[in-house]
């Protein structure tokens, strides 16, 4: 039960169809190509040019800057055991716990754990429990799991938790001063300059993610617009639905997972993720078609340039040398990646974006 899996799993499948969608890795290699395919076999272009769709608001508050200055805070600052108190919530508590149902001890409900009060980390109920504990003192802690917990056998359920405190740490931060910010070594000597980098970084990243959802919104209109075979290249859609298996494989396996432990996890099986699969294989290859339409009409090209610079980026972005990267990222692969990338900007180039109103 321990920290809520299926939310963090739940990000990781997001994750997962970002990687796919950007990437096309994982897929078997086929003979055909896109490289080989006439879209106008199977698309017939709608509008695509001139699409409105709302900007997004990119407003850095003085609130989203004091959140990021005590994130970087607090990831310079150690944590202190104390003593003569009971635990708060903030507090940083290491427990041991055992859950029982009808007085009997539960899979997964026993062990041992640092747990941040009020993280959100056990189920609710639990770490406000643990509030008002003493260090060496046990408690019983009786909770219901939710309705919609993953596991079936134990969502709605009764349950106990005798739980021992063994230790209470709270998070001492060091001060915001000028001093500490030349140590951050990120060429600022004030903390009013401080302030104005992380305003401005913060603002880049949300018109870089704000540009990036608008974009792949615009794609997804245009695809909606275009009128599309019902019968796509069968080697295209399996080579897609390959890429979301073996991309959740990967993805599952950072997790200490296998894919039987996901299905478990999430509540699903063999069956409903082939058919996951299949899915997502037929909603991108007629997506990659589409791509592959309007890059035509609109003579737009991947060159070795591109390809080039992009190796040479990434390189640099993750410390790597551009022969680790071609090896990671083969040029087929990535070609058709920097393909939609082209049609995605020049959808938005040529979009009708409203302004946002900011109140």
């Amino acid at each position: 039960m321990k920290k809520y899996r299926q939310r963090a799993i739940s990000f990781m499948l997001a994750a997962v169809l970002v990687m796919a969608v950007l990437t096309g890795c994982g897929g078997s290699k086929e003979a055909e190509s896109l490289d080989t395919v006439d879209p106008a076999k199977y698309v017939t272009l709608g509008e695509y040019k001139g699409l409105t769709i709302d900007a997004v608001d990119t407003t850095v508050s003085d609130g989203d800057v004091e959140k990021n200055i005590q994130s970087t805070l607090s990831s310079h600052g150690e944590l202190k055991e104390v003593t003569g108190r009971a635990a708060e919530m903030g507090d940083t508590v290491n427990i041991d716990y055992v859950g029982t149902r009808d007085g009997v001890a539960f899979e997964g409900g026993t062990g041992s754990y640092d747990l941040k009060l009020g993280s959100g980390s056990f189920i609710p109920g639990f770490e406000e429990g643990v509030v008002g504990m003493n260090v060496g003192e046990e408690r019983d802690i009786p909770l219901t799991f939710p309705e919609d917990y993953h596991s079936e056998e134990l969502a709605g359920a009764e349950v106990v938790f005798h739980v021992t405190v063994n230790s209470i740490s709270e998070e001492s931060l060091p001060e915001l001063t000028d001093e500490f910010v030349q140590g951050l070594n990120n060429g600022m000597d004030t903390v009013d300059e401080y302030k104005t980098y992380v305003k401005n970084n913060l603002t880049e990243q949300n018109e870089s993610t704000a540009k990036a959802n608008m974009e792949a919104d615009l794609l997804k209109i245009a695809v909606e617009n275009a009128t599309i075979a019902d019968t796509l290249p069968e080697w295209l859609v399996s080579q897609n639905a390959a890429e979301f298996r073996s991309s959740t494989e990967a993805f599952v396996k950072q997790y200490g997972m296998s894919l039987s432990d996901y299905f478990e996890q999430m509540g699903s099986d063999e069956e409903t993720f082939n058919s996951q699969a299949e899915q997502y294989g037929t909603e991108k290859a007629k997506t990659d078609l589409v791509v592959k339409a309007i890059a035509g009409k609109e003579k737009l090209e991947v060159t070795d340039k591109d390809v080039e610079d992009y190796y040479t980026k990434y390189a640099s972005d993750y410390n790597a040398t551009v022969e680790q990267v071609k090896n990671a990222v083969p040029e087929d692969e990535l070609k058709t990646y920097l393909l939609q990338q082209k049609v995605m900007d020049f959808l938005y180039d040529n979009a009708q974006i409203t302004a946002t109103i900011v109140d």
